[in-house]
């Protein structure tokens, strides 16, 4: 595995001092109860010396950190740095530290005992079988993929079932990291996970413009978009469903050919559905 240049990571420490800050403000408050204890910032899930599509969600799953009785799957020798008991994260904003954490995102994928059950497994279904109909992969079977999110805070509950989400969109730091987190990448594109994700970034990229979504043929209810970032000059893929959940996204209901969104979700109906949307990128450029 090559490694970030010096500037690719004097970046990327300022960035992680930047939300360390922010998570410090808020464990303060009211959020201070979602957020899981002893978690650093993730800012990044794989290996940015390459050049790499980015895919982007809302924030670290728990599954990530916590076992189903909802204590820490991994200590200090987990894929992620976590504080020690009772550490503050004030003490973790050291050029050691910083070192640790970015070298820890870095390597993510290459690691043997990560969590699988939202990206995928090799040659499997989910986010990664999606991305393998694509021609691209989180484990190196393809164009390299790299994952982020809106907000790089793990929490206890779901981003979605949090009422102060919206508050935190709604800031400084809500509204311009995550722009400057993709400077950071070098990037082939970014594929946006669902819909509300899709909606969100076009709020916070002006320069993005974008043709009309369209279904893929045969799933009409896998609904896409397809634009472009001046600031970034790269494509966007937004999907209205997502492959990483079940169902994708899209509820138990069935579409209009009667067809469970269950079937949508196997692992050959989203290589179907990556391997036509690659082929409509392409037919645009």
């Amino acid at each position: 595995m090559r490694t970030l240049t010096s500037e690719q990571r004097e970046y990327a420490k300022k960035l992680l001092d930047e939300a360390i800050l922010y998570q410090i403000e808020l464990e303060k408050d009211v959020f201070k109860n979602e957020l899981i204890d002893r978690t650093t910032p993730v800012l990044w899930f794989g290996d940015v010396s390459e050049r790499s599509w980015l895919t982007i969600a809302t924030n670290p799953s728990a599954g990530q950190f916590l076992n189903r009785d909802g204590t820490l799957r991994y200590e200090t020798t987990g894929p992620f740095v976590l504080r020690e008991v009772d550490a503050p994260l004030t003490e973790y904003r050291t050029d050691q530290r910083f070192n640790q954490m970015i070298d820890s995102y870095n390597r993510y994928f290459k690691q043997p005992d990560i969590y699988k059950s939202w990206f995928g497994r090799e040659g499997g279904g989910k986010l990664e079988g999606f991305l393998n109909g694509f021609e691209a992969s989180f484990y190196g079977t393809g164009e390299p993929v790299i994952h982020t999110d809106f907000f790089p805070f793990p929490t206890k509950r779901y981003m979605g079932t949090i009422a102060q989400r919206h508050e935190l969109e709604e800031t400084v730091f809500g509204q311009t990291f995550l722009l400057k987190l993709i400077r950071l990448f070098s990037l082939r594109g970014i594929i946006l996970l669902g819909r509300e994700h899709t909606e969100r970034y076009r709020t916070i990229d002006q320069t993005a413009t974008w043709q009309a979504p369209e279904p893929v043929p045969g799933y009409p209810d896998a609904v896409f978009e397809l634009g472009y970032s001046e600031q970034f000059s790269v494509p966007i893929i937004g999907l209205h469903f997502k492959p990483s959940e079940q169902f994708i996204g899209l509820g138990n209901r069935p579409d209009c050919h009667g067809v469970s969104h269950g079937t949508y979700g196997s692992a050959e109906s989203l290589r179907k559905i990556g391997k036509y949307i690659r082929s409509r990128l392409e037919e645009g450029d």
